[in-house]
């Protein structure tokens, strides 16, 4: 069986500190899991900022929108901090929860332009834009911190994401080959190349560092190419919806492709 059910970490942030002298005891498993949590909170406001920099210094906000998804999704490797001996570790979804309250309320009632979330994680400076690409990814992210911790799912629904953000990239700078299909936004095949093969280096990178099993490289690539379809082919602003289920249906088949 290749994915599992339950998560399976033991918790790296403590034993870190122990066999560095920072600390001369190890924490309970419950002080682990906060200050996990809490490194996650500093990773995504060290985030915002250079995403708001990025916006400035370039003037372009889809690659500070980018910049944001792509280190959104890459906060999986953060995961194995966390110890699943204690109930604590789903605090794991304590920023993207807050995000997602955040979002909905600069999105449907603030409704201020000028916000500097508005600016940096939209595309025209519309406040309803929160309530879809970036509101779809910290929800999404919630439910895979839940019931996807540390699973061959989970890494490879966020691993998609990274897919998606290269995408917009690549073809944004070398998209040359332009196509449209029906209700969704234009894209260039460049871009879904690059799609495919992020979302297959985000997997690979993902594995690694979260120390879950690699994948063979046949489920690997149905998985690359996959992505770039759905990318390519979801409605437009759904694309993050559509890019979880076609993953977590995929993960589903893994065992038979490998």
């Amino acid at each position: 069986m290749v994915d599992s059910d339950s998560p399976s970490s033991s918790g790296q942030l403590s034993a870190f500190l122990v066999g560095h002298s920072i600390i001369a005891k190890p924490l309970s498993p419950l002080h682990n899991n906060v200050v996990s949590a809490l490194l996650t909170v500093v990773y995504v406001k060290c985030v915002m900022e250079l995403g708001a920099l990025i916006r400035i210094k370039y003037g372009n906000p889809e690659l500070s929108r980018k910049f944001i998804h792509l280190c959104a999704c890459s906060a999986v490797i953060w995961w194995p901090l966390f110890d699943t001996s204690h109930w604590g570790w789903r605090l794991n979804i304590t920023v993207p929860l807050c995000m997602s309250i955040r979002l909905i309320y600069k999105g449907a009632v603030l409704k201020d332009p000028e916000d500097e979330d508005v600016r940096t994680m939209s595309r025209t400076s519309s406040p309803s834009e929160l309530l879809f690409g970036p509101l779809q990814m910290t929800l999404i992210m919630v439910y895979v911190g839940l019931t996807k911790f540390m699973t061959h799912t989970g890494l490879i629904i966020m691993a998609s994401f990274v897919g998606d953000a290269a995408a917009a990239v690549v073809g944004l700078h070398y998209g040359r080959h332009r196509y449209k299909v029906t209700f969704g936004g234009e894209k260039s095949v460049e871009g879904s190349i690059g799609c495919g093969l992020f979302t297959m280096i985000g997997i690979f990178c993902y594995c690694y560092m979260c120390s879950i099993e690699m994948l063979d490289y046949r489920p690997l690539f149905a998985i690359g190419i996959t992505s770039a379809v759905v990318e390519a082919t979801a409605l437009k602003n759904w694309d993050n919806v559509f890019l979880c289920v076609a993953m977590e249906l995929m993960s589903l088949h893994l065992p038979k492709l490998i």
